[in-house]
């Protein structure tokens, strides 16, 4: 079975809401493959169920030809798919470097390593200067991440999730919050980290979306309307009826 990640049928239900119901996608290597949609379609369900936060009820999960369905985040992790969250998670109080570090120990299997060896001491913090060098943070690797601003906060979250040196990195929301120019950045960076990372990417801004992805899947309540390249989902009056019916619930 081709593709860094593979869905199949994937389902899931809370009490009578199919929340899920009946999603396939294939997320190739080397791409951004966006999951859009208005809100309340599931595609935070789908991420979830994808990265080990819930058990779907039905279908499959495949990563790198290895069925991984219902596997816990941790063995996910280890297993090559690492995710980063619409609110970002960082430990405030310790320096951006130790936030990349302490993914970096974690892949490497040493964070209850009381004794650490000076090898992994030295491997994670090489890890760590990597990446922030890749994603433009080198210049804040001292400072305490609870001074960073928005911007640097959501691309620190990021440079964790890559630490972990992951196959395939599931991003939730990466611009939400931020200005114009904080989104151009971010998208930058997607399609920097695209060349290192398969991306399966949650977002509500469809200007950043049609710019970054290879292909964009479509969901409204819960099932996909529309898969295609950005400019075949762009011209599906489906995914247009779709947009405007939110819009229209929400005026």
């Amino acid at each position: 079975m081709a593709g860094a990640l593979v869905v199949r049928g994937l389902s899931k239900s809370f009490g009578a809401n199919r929340a899920v119901d009946d999603v396939s996608l294939d997320l190739e290597v080397g791409h951004v493959h966006s999951l859009i949609g208005p809100n309340g379609a599931g595609k935070t369900t789908v991420f979830n169920c994808i990265s080990g936060f819930l058990r779907p009820d039905s279908g499959h999960v495949f990563l790198k030809d290895r069925e991984v369905t219902g596997w816990p985040p941790h063995r996910l992790v280890a297993a090559g798919l690492a995710r980063t969250f619409q609110i970002t998670r960082v430990f405030g109080e310790l320096p951006v470097i130790e936030n990349v570090e302490l993914a970096a120990r974690s892949r490497l299997g040493r964070n209850l390593d009381f004794v650490r060896r000076a090898a992994d001491v030295r491997a994670a913090r090489a890890v760590a200067e990597e990446v922030l060098g890749t994603l433009g943070l080198r210049e804040r690797a001292d400072a305490r991440a609870d001074e960073l601003g928005h911007g640097d906060r959501r691309v620190l979250d990021v440079a964790i999730g890559l630490a972990l040196t992951p196959d395939v990195l599931l991003l939730d929301e990466p611009t939400a919050g931020m200005s114009r120019a904080e989104t151009e950045r971010i998208a930058a960076l997607v399609r920097r980290i695209a060349g290192r990372v398969s991306v399966l990417l949650v977002e509500h801004d469809t200007e950043m979306v049609l710019a970054v992805s290879d292909v964009i899947t479509v969901m409204t309540q819960g099932r996909v309307i529309a898969h295609g390249t950005p400019n075949e989902v762009s011209r599906d009056p489906r995914v247009r009826d779709a947009y405007l019916g939110a819009i229209e619930a929400r005026a």
